[in-house]
């Protein structure tokens, strides 16, 4: 009779010790699953500023591009 309590009492012991473990495993990867989001909204507020700086770097060309030529004034022969 005691054999049966010990051995139903192993078995809850196995079962709580497997839970606690998947419930471990299963929280660290959450953690890190939560750090790839945080490094990839990084990297995108990083990629945007990069594109921002890029776009403001080519409009100064892309200006003198658009700009047309100054008019001179018409020569006058005398």
């Amino acid at each position: 009779m005691y054999f049966r309590f010990a051995t139903a009492i192993a078995l809850v012991t196995a079962i709580s010790l497997v839970g606690i473990a998947l419930e471990k495993q299963n929280l660290a990867l959450k953690r890190t699953i939560s750090l790839q989001h945080y490094q990839l909204q990084i990297l995108r507020e990083q990629e945007a500023r990069l594109r921002l700086e890029v776009h403001q770097l080519k409009a100064p060309h892309m200006l003198q591009a658009a700009q047309p030529e100054p008019r001179r004034a018409p020569r006058v022969r005398r």
